[in-house]
């Protein structure tokens, strides 16, 4: 009986292993399909990443319905910026069995979670657009915007203390304060400053931004500013 028992035993570890493994080829074989089309479609310089972490990949695949997925993309190239570490979270993903056998069809996405970066060298290229040569830092919860301009027929330093604000698919940066060479001055000097060295203003389209995305905040981090917003619910066509 001990015998027997110990048997039964080693073949139910072995079948667990086998299903583990056939889980886990199967998950594989889905995920770098879908990756490769994404980056394919979205002309990414890598792959993207896709995290299923509903469980158990065949069992999800029977229902045709897959629990909280996760795509992570870590350069998304824009015309007019680039979005860093973009995360998608989508808590339900329905697939029909076709596509996961590898033929067209449709897959239809829950609503979900977006945020993405937007590197200060990348904001600063943007507002430098205006006429000058602007570099952007952290200040805080704030940003310093610095620049070069003339005054008196010298190349001084003016900098400007901006708060970043979203305006819809727009980062406002809203000037609180400034100095010029290193003394601090009223905002209407600094704004005279500017205005004469032909500066055209502290916004940043972000245009790049897919129109099924909702964006609501705005965080000041070390490398730039972190967006967050809301995807609406929709269907993607799979080829």
């Amino acid at each position: 009986m001990a015998r027997r028992l110990v048997r039964l035993l080693v073949t139910v570890a072995a079948l667990a292993v086998v299903l583990v493994a056939a889980d886990l080829a199967a998950r594989g074989y889905a995920t770098a399909r879908v990756e490769r089309q994404l980056r394919a479609e979205l002309s990414l310089p890598a792959d993207p990443r896709i995290d299923l972490a509903g469980g158990s990949f065949l069992w999800q695949a029977v229902r045709g319905r897959f629990e909280d997925v996760t795509v992570l993309v870590d350069d998304l190239p824009g015309e007019d910026v680039d979005l860093r570490d973009v995360r998608v979270r989508v808590p339900e993903v329905d697939v029909p069995a076709g596509v996961l056998l590898g033929r067209a069809g449709t897959v239809d996405l829950a609503a979900g979670t977006v945020r993405a970066s937007v590197d200060y060298e990348d904001l600063a290229r943007r507002v430098s657009a205006g006429g000058l040569d602007v570099a952007l830092a952290r200040a805080g919860e704030d940003v310093r915007a610095s620049t070069t301009v003339r005054l008196l027929g010298l190349g001084v330093e003016l900098a400007v203390t901006v708060a970043p604000a979203l305006d819809g698919r727009e980062v406002r940066l809203e000037p609180v304060s400034a100095e010029v060479a290193g003394a601090r001055v009223p905002l209407s000097r600094a704004e005279d400053l500017l205005e004469a060295a032909g500066f055209g203003g502290w916004s940043v389209a972000l245009d790049d931004v897919p129109a099924q995305v909702r964006l609501e905040a705005l965080e000041v981090t070390d490398a730039g500013v972190l967006v967050t917003g809301v995807l609406a619910a929709g269907a993607v066509d799979v080829r």
